[in-house]
């Protein structure tokens, strides 16, 4: 997949999840869901102001503190950490 295409599927995926025909599958904590769902309205603000770049630190602090804590989420944590140090090596 091309930069392009995955621009594209990444806006798809948000503004599916805002117009309510994707969501949060599956039980999940209270929490996780909460900061999922902040993510995923961030990430909605990056598609419709894409001048912004990135998503705010904030919400990926939330997202990470709050499957931290939760033994079940642990892989994901490391593998979303993963993506976060390759962006940061892209950026440099």
């Amino acid at each position: 997949m091309n930069e392009k295409q995955k621009k594209e599927y990444f806006e798809f995926l948000i503004n599916s999840y805002d117009e309510g025909t994707a969501s949060i599958k599956g039980d999940h904590p209270e929490e996780v869901k909460i900061a999922i769902d902040s993510f995923f309205k961030a990430g909605k603000i990056l598609v419709d102001h894409p001048e912004i770049g990135t998503i705010p630190t904030e919400y990926v602090d939330k997202l990470l503190g709050s499957l931290a804590q939760y033994p079940q989420y642990h892989q994901l944590v490391l593998d979303l950490v993963e993506i976060i140090q390759k962006g940061e090596e892209f950026e440099a």
